[in-house]
């Protein structure tokens, strides 16, 4: 397997390509004293085209590559790696963190990329706990990894995949509520939200105030409450609340009640209906 290799981490195109195991032999003989700016880059997770742009995505090539930060025993991150049946290689960082590649099926997309991902990273994360972080952004399968030095990486050539993967999400719909005209269902639904609204205005009362009385407003021209009820609905809930009536609030009652009255008349322009 040909993987792209970047001449540095300024290269926005791959400067050639490499055989996993030569790849692997650089590993284990790279000097670790060469800067990360000077270190050569591998895509681990896909081929490309020409650079690493996910619209340049040739093929998945059937790996995560893996990097756990901020270890507090790097050797034992790397045993636990190690130990599992699904990882091709494992070895440490030039920072002395751990790198790893991990076996998965070859996908068709970025979108069962991310799922297959998604599962294996939470997995570890459970497996490695407090022992160190992996950096979800090699959730990014075109992610550039630097080549470090570590003599004794750890290979298996009969890793098994990690068959796991979160389900698609489903395609989200507009929830439209349907029923005749200011029954009491809807007129339930919108005497429960004002409430919700109206009961948590305890600062800056007079721009909320203008804002939900438009909006039942624009409820009642839509055909979800009455008129006679809205107003008295806003009436009540304003003399009812506690700020509105303190000598911290901004207003009087009485402002309150005008401004609210005046803003329910313009939302009856505009009808408003729920989707």
């Amino acid at each position: 397997m040909k993987l792209n290799i970047y001449k540095n981490r300024f290269s926005n195109h791959h400067d050639s390509n490499k055989e996993l195991n030569d790849i692997f032999e650089t590993i284990k003989g790279e000097d670790s004293q060469v800067l990360k700016e000077d270190r050569l880059g591998v895509v681990y997770a896909t081929t490309s085209e020409k650079g690493r742009l996910h619209e340049h995505i040739k093929a998945f090539t059937g790996m995560v590559f893996i990097d756990v930060d901020k270890c507090t025993d790097a050797a034992a991150v790397k045993s636990l790696i190690s130990g599992l049946d699904c990882t091709i290689a494992t070895w440490y960082s030039s920072s002395g963190n751990v790198h790893a590649l991990i076996k998965i099926p070859v996908c068709k997309s970025k979108d069962e990329y991310k799922r297959r991902y998604g599962l294996l990273a939470d997995d570890l994360k459970d497996e490695i706990g407090d022992l160190g972080q992996v950096d979800d952004i090699t959730s990014n399968p075109t992610q550039l990894a630097f080549i470090s030095h570590d003599k004794d990486l750890y290979v298996n050539t009969d890793a098994e995949p990690y068959e796991g993967m979160y389900l698609p999400n489903k395609p989200k719909k507009n929830r439209v509520i349907a029923f005749d005209k200011y029954n009491s269902n809807s007129t339930k639904w919108c005497v429960e939200k004002v409430n919700h609204w109206f009961n948590g205005i305890n600062t800056n009362g007079y721009p909320q105030v203008l804002k939900y009385s438009i909006t039942l407003g624009g409820w009642s021209s839509g055909g979800y409450i009455t008129q006679d009820d809205g107003l008295n609905l806003l009436k009540r809930l304003i003399q009812g609340n506690a700020y509105l009536n303190s000598q911290q609030s901004s207003g009087t009652l009485n402002t309150y009640l005008k401004a609210s009255e005046s803003a329910f008349n313009e939302g009856l322009k505009t009808p408003l209906h729920w989707h």
